[in-house]
């Protein structure tokens, strides 16, 4: 008698419960049976102060604000790469230096990043890019400067390139390593091209942009190593991504700036994105007309394809991440939140995505169409790294209600085999 009291009491207690989880199910949003959206599964803040386990000396102090602008990740989806930019460009009292710095996070499998080297620098790094086996890593940024880091781990350093540009925004390597293009505020892009001893040298200089007219992204086609430039004054250009590295193409389909540039996995379709949030697609192995376009609320900050080609993602200056799918025309998924002018990247292995904006907060979301196995994904949503690779954790409701419902199938338990 006492066991069906106790078995009444509780299921009176767990039934509120399970009814909390359904109704955070029914009010996050109308989602098809099919589709999972992506679940943000860890969150932490870049600082560049943090020590990390292989520590840099002397290590300097960065001022705060830290941002997030530039992420990679290696071809096996074990390491992120992020350029960080610190310090205040409106700081009139000039007693915070802008600096900048490279950090490298390990991810295990379960998805959980581990600051494992920090390499500091004397401004922003603009942008980041591991090369397609995973054995190098190069970083750019406002002080000029093309640097090349060797090895798997913990990528030491190893070059700085000659000819480098002022104010450089964007790096980029072809799809087999050997040629690397970096470009900037002065117009220009720099070719550099790797040579026997695996060594980056200059190859070429393309500056056939308009004098108002900085480059701020690059990507490579990756089948056939076309070489496509988003430029400020209203254009997207190609080049040939082979000697002579001649011009092959300049579109001026945007009334505005051009902030970002990308091709698809097959390298089937060229997508550029402007900052009045016109995202527009081409044909990626001949461009000309624009085949379709797409308006986003924001303007563009960055643009992702998932591996697969099924997805892509667009980051906006309004702290906003939609999610398309399809090919041509494209229907919208999702929209996830981030920081300010998010930079957007998907994992090799199309399990991850993640985000990093200007507030400095990088976001794990989790879109491989499953969801987190334990509660301990829940737990560590929302995570701050510390120093010491410390948490702080902030419990969720969904986390309260699902330690309460399993707080109570163990009491239960307990009750039976009394």
């Amino acid at each position: 008698m006492n066991i069906v009291k106790n078995l009444a009491v509780a299921s009176l207690i767990i039934l509120p419960a399970v009814s909390c989880l359904q109704a955070q199910a029914q009010t996050s949003g109308s989602i098809q049976p099919t589709e999972i959206p992506p679940q943000l599964f860890y969150e932490f803040e870049v600082d560049p102060n943090q020590l990390p386990e292989i520590p840099t000396a002397p290590a300097p102090t960065h001022c705060p604000p830290h941002r997030a602008l530039s992420i990679s990740w290696n071809k096996n989806s074990t390491l992120i790469a992020v350029g960080i930019g610190s310090g205040d460009n409106d700081d009139d009292t000039r007693k915070c230096r802008l600096s900048g710095a490279l950090q490298i996070f390990n991810v295990s499998a379960s998805g959980y990043p581990r600051l494992v080297r920090t390499h500091h620098a004397t401004n922003w790094i603009e942008s980041v890019t591991f090369s397609p086996d995973g054995t190098q890593l190069i970083a750019g940024g406002k002080d000029g400067k093309v640097k090349i880091y060797g090895g798997i781990s913990p990528f030491s350093y190893q070059d700085t390139l000659s000819e480098a540009l002022r104010d450089l925004r964007t790096v980029a390597i072809n799809p087999n390593g050997t040629l690397l293009a970096a470009g900037g505020y002065n117009t220009k892009i720099m070719l550099y091209l790797k040579n026997e001893t695996n060594q980056f040298t200059y190859v070429k200089t393309l500056s056939q942009a308009s004098r108002l007219s900085s480059v701020v992204d690059l990507d490579f086609n990756p089948i056939n190593s076309q070489l496509a430039a988003a430029q400020r004054h209203r254009i997207v250009r190609t080049y040939r991504g082979t000697s002579p590295y001649n011009l092959l193409k300049t579109l001026f389909d945007s009334c505005c700036q051009m902030l970002a540039v990308a091709y698809n996995p097959n390298g089937t379709l060229l997508t550029s994105g402007d900052m009045v949030g016109q995202v527009r697609f081409y044909n990626g192995m001949n461009p000309n007309n624009t085949l379709h376009t797409l308006s986003v609320s924001g303007q563009v900050s960055s643009l992702a394809y998932n591996p697969s080609g099924t997805r892509l993602v667009v980051g906006q200056g309004n702290g906003k991440v939609s999610v398309f799918e399809g090919i041509i025309p494209f229907s919208h998924l999702h929209t996830l939140p981030s920081g300010r002018s998010p930079t957007v990247v998907y994992s090799r292995d199309g399990k991850w995505l993640v985000t990093g904006g200007d507030d400095g907060k990088i976001m794990i979301y989790r879109v491989d169409g499953l969801r987190a196995p334990t509660t301990e994904a829940v737990t560590k949503t929302r995570i701050k790294v510390s120093i010491e690779n410390g948490t702080e954790v902030h419990s969720s409701s969904t986390f309260t209600a699902l330690s309460l419902v399993t707080l109570l199938t163990t009491v239960l338990q307990g009750m039976i085999l009394q």
